[in-house]
């Protein structure tokens, strides 16, 4: 993760330098098919297609392909699992966010969603803080149960617990991770304290909402993956903004910030929707380490890259 991290920091820093072309997220056939491209000044190039209903995304992971070409020869260098690559590059995102904006001694953590996503969304925050206690919610209590016992095995000095209820979770959490399909918040604004961060990653369309309005007219500061990504699919965003609890001129990018950090304040908020040179970054990290340790299986001309 710490590696993952990293990669997060050059993806969004390479966005901000304007190293790297990334298109807005393409949904064909109403949404059918999600495709992502980036294509990097080096000449390095990612592709990432997504069938969010999918015969795989229909149990617990994504349904799609990550296809990675190098800067010489140009063909399709690898090929990579698309479930665990993309669950793995959103929560680097959130340590990153997290690492820049999160209360420095933080111990509380509420994950907010129990699904593909979760698990390294807490990795992610356990990595950049001494979080001590955290905190699980989701529609489904048995699998809340079985995500703490998973975590507890791999982090055995942290105290997981299954809360009742998302807005319990939430109160007196210090850093708060949601990663859900909501179309509506998940939780009152009064439930988050006055010096909480929080990483929203879950609605990416603008039906979709995790972070109720009144969050975001609280926030000291609103960070975004993209602010354009954010105006086009981010629900919260939209949906805040409509409301008149947010404007255009409140969105500041991540890269921005990581060029000039600013000082830890208040109620912060990260809210990604994922974009395209996380993946670029990710598969950069993925396949020179896949080549380092001889990983790479050759086939037909390309390599496929197993988790």
């Amino acid at each position: 993760m710490d590696l993952a991290i990293e990669a997060a920091r050059r993806a969004f820093l390479a966005q901000a330098r304007g190293e790297i072309e990334t298109p807005l997220r393409s949904a064909l056939d109403s949404g059918r098919l999600l495709v992502m491209p980036a294509v990097h000044r080096s000449g390095s190039l990612v592709l990432k297609l997504i069938a969010p209903e999918g015969p795989a995304a229909q149990g617990a992971d994504l349904d799609g392909l990550v296809l990675w070409m190098d800067a010489a020869g140009g063909g399709v260098t690898a090929l990579l699992d698309v479930s665990s690559f993309t669950a793995r590059r959103t929560g680097a995102a959130s340590g990153l966010a997290t690492q820049l904006l999160a209360p420095a001694g933080a111990r509380t953590l509420a994950m907010l969603g129990t699904g593909v996503q979760a698990e390294d969304q807490v990795e992610a925050v356990l990595a950049v803080r001494p979080i001590s206690e955290v905190r699980l919610a989701g529609r489904d209590p048995g699998r809340a149960r079985d995500l703490a016992g998973r975590l507890a095995a791999r982090f055995p000095e942290v105290s997981f617990q299954v809360s009742a209820s998302m807005s319990e979770a939430v109160e007196g959490a210090q850093v708060v991770c949601s990663a859900t399909r909501a179309t509506s918040p998940l939780f009152a604004a009064g439930a988050l304290g006055a010096e909480v961060h929080l990483n929203a990653v879950g609605a990416f369309t603008p039906e979709m909402a995790e972070v109720p309005p009144e969050a975001f007219g609280r926030a000291d500061l609103v960070v975004v993956d993209q602010r354009s990504a954010a105006l086009a699919e981010a629900g919260d965003v939209i949906q805040a903004m409509a409301l008149g609890q947010l404007g255009e001129g409140d969105l500041h990018e991540l890269g921005e910030l990581l060029q000039a950090p600013p000082a830890r304040r208040g109620l912060t908020l990260f809210k990604s929707v994922g974009i395209a040179a996380q993946d670029w970054a990710m598969a950069e990290l993925v396949v020179g380490r896949a080549r380092q340790r001889g990983l790479l299986v050759a086939e037909a001309g390309s390599a496929r890259v197993s988790p």
